[in-house]
């Protein structure tokens, strides 16, 4: 009777995981107060990572009520210049965790206590996580308003779902929420890439043709010819009824012959494995052209569980002068889908490939790879790739605002998933240039473009980075610059003034410190990091009547500080 039910339960766990997870469907509500309209898709393709949730449209406003989807208690409170800006986390007894990010403000009393741990700690930036029932709500509560914090591109709620206990993110639409969608998925340029022995040795773009209800075709002929192994690659993107938005996909199936070969679909991911959709697109393209394309194959190294047992650098074995049937079946989470079907044909080659220079070193991506040479030193852990490459390096003459020569490490279209150690020598950098001021900064085209920092150390400036291309060494010694915008010195400011607002700067290696005090007591400070700006609330300063002293101590990541004050009059 054991033997037997254990069989049976055996038999349950493996169907279960065959079979996609439910999700409560009736249990959360709607975090808004109004219709939701996306503007972002769970697992979208952004730079560097998915999309980890869905974004709500708040009707280009800020301050509309954000309430709790069930009932639940806050976990964690965040305030950060970045990424999420100001953001809260309420767990549900069901299991699932639900965060909203970029907001404006938090209920009053949850408001109250990050004022208090943030004057405590005189912290601006915060991560507190508060006693379980601190803050207990019920579901359709008020907890907080929305706003355009962090790294938001315009007001919207970002708004996540996760499993509590492994943090993983789940697709919010798989929860039930009625969000009104009839269009199909829209396919953009089909990819086709060439392998001799997993290498790729050629890749072409073919448009396609939109026949309406979700069917496309190749132009011209419908069937494409290969010299060697092929692979595909697709463009594709999702509206809803009345967005504009060119939002992610579901999911993305391809077939050969009818057999399921790629399967591709977002349902949840952990962060950890975000970094991974460098692999997942074709990221040379994008380097290069803007042009977002999804890989319907897997590189050796990329291990995103997103997709249904897909095998790496699953090519389809095509002898020459035979040929297959291909489909390809893109899919929303609402069930709407567009398919496009072609043929392709393999033929022989008209001429022999040319032979990869055998004097490279080959980096392999399963591996620690080291490369020195007298200005340079580099190591790279395992695992930093995600296919061998052949590792290619050359010097430069120094850029106007460079203190080396520009080394040109790989290049900018190869992807990088680990931090890897940079050391660049700093022989030519002159004797008058303090050395903690030195740091190493990216290039392209000859032009700085972003500051990678470092620490100098016997003759040497070394850094972490995640990317190939252009480095160089420079020096920051100029102090951030400040600049008020809605007040002067001597300005009186009433409750009529929401925020008193002053635009910072810095000319390379970013603000990194920031700090206000009213009569040297300190006072908290928000900076919203894209719009560069430092925003101190009203309701922060002083309620007495009176003159008083405002101080702002700015500094950069080279530790060059400002110090300015200005007075003001509270009437």
């Amino acid at each position: 009777m054991i033997k037997v039910f254990w069989l049976a339960f055996v038999f349950s766990m493996a169907c279960s995981l065959g079979q996609a997870q439910s999700y409560p469907q009736d249990y959360f509500q709607s975090p808004l107060p109004a219709p939701l309209v996306l503007s972002g898709t769970f697992g979208e393709l952004r730079g560097n990572h998915f999309h980890s949730g869905i974004d709500l449209k708040t009707k280009g406003k800020v301050g509309m009520p954000i309430l709790a989807i069930a009932d639940g208690y806050v976990s964690r409170v965040k305030v950060s210049p970045y990424g999420f800006g100001r953001a809260l986390y309420v767990v549900h007894p069901n299991g699932y965790t639900s965060v909203y990010a970029h907001l404006k403000s938090f209920a009053p009393e949850i408001e109250a206590y990050l004022k208090d741990q943030q004057q405590r700690k005189q912290k601006n930036e915060v991560n507190l996580f508060p006693d379980a029932g601190k803050f207990a709500f019920s579901k359709g509560d008020t907890i907080a308003f929305s706003g355009n914090s962090g790294g938001s591109g315009g007001p919207h709620l970002h708004f996540e779902i996760r499993d509590t206990r492994t943090e993983k993110i789940i697709n919010p639409l798989l929860f039930g929420y009625e969000i009104e969608d009839t269009r199909h998925p829209s396919l953009g340029d089909l990819m086709v890439y060439e392998f001799e022995e997993q290498e790729l040795v050629s890749s072409e773009s073919y448009k396609l043709l939109d026949r309406g209800e979700g069917q496309y075709a190749l132009a011209g002929n419908s069937t494409l010819e290969v010299n060697y192994l092929p692979a595909f690659g697709i463009e594709a993107f999702d509206r809803q009824n009345g967005a504009w938005n060119k939002n992610g996909v579901y999911r993305i199936e391809l077939f050969l012959n009818d057999e399921l070969c790629y399967d591709f679909k977002m349902e949840t991911f952990a962060f950890a494995e975000t970094r991974y959709i460098n692999s997942h697109i074709d990221y040379g393209l994008k380097d290069c052209c803007r042009k977002t394309v999804n890989r319907l194959y897997l590189e050796p190294n990329n291990q995103l569980s997103v997709y249904q047992t897909t095998p790496k650098m699953n090519l389809p074995q095509l002898p020459i002068d035979s040929a297959k049937e291909v489909y390809i079946r893109v899919s929303d989470a609402a069930e709407n889908q567009s398919e496009v079907r072609f043929t392709v044909k393999r033929t022989a080659p008209l001429n022999e490939l040319p032979q990869v220079d055998a004097s490279l070193p080959l980096f392999a991506y399963n591996q620690t790879n080291f490369f020195k040479k007298e200005q340079i030193e580099l190591s790279m852990p395992a695992g930093a790739l995600y296919r061998d490459v052949y590792f290619e390096y050359s010097r430069s003459k120094a850029c106007a605002d460079c203190l080396s020569e520009i080394h040109q490490v790989g290049f900018s279209t190869i992807p990088v998933q680990k931090y890897f150690t940079l050391k660049l020598k700093a022989s030519a950098v002159p004797p008058k240039v303090d050395p903690s001021k030195l740091c190493v900064v990216s290039l392209r085209e000859g032009n700085i473009v972003d500051y990678e920092g470092g620490t100098y150390k016997n003759g040497w400036v070394s850094t972490r980075t995640r990317q190939f291309g252009q480095f160089a060494l420079a020096a920051d010694s100029t102090p951030p610059d400040l600049r008020p915008l809605n007040f002067k010195s001597g300005s009186t400011v009433s409750s009529r003034i929401d925020l008193l607002t002053l635009k910072v700067s810095d000319n390379l290696s970013g603000v990194e410190k920031y700090n206000a005090y009213v009569n040297d007591s300190w006072t908290r400070l928000y900076f919203d990091a894209k719009n560069d700006e430092l925003q101190l609330r009203e309701e922060d300063l002083p309620d007495e009547p009176g003159t008083y002293t405002l101080k702002l101590v700015v500094e950069d990541d080279r530790e060059n500080q400002t110090i300015q004050s200005y007075k003001i009059i509270r009437p």
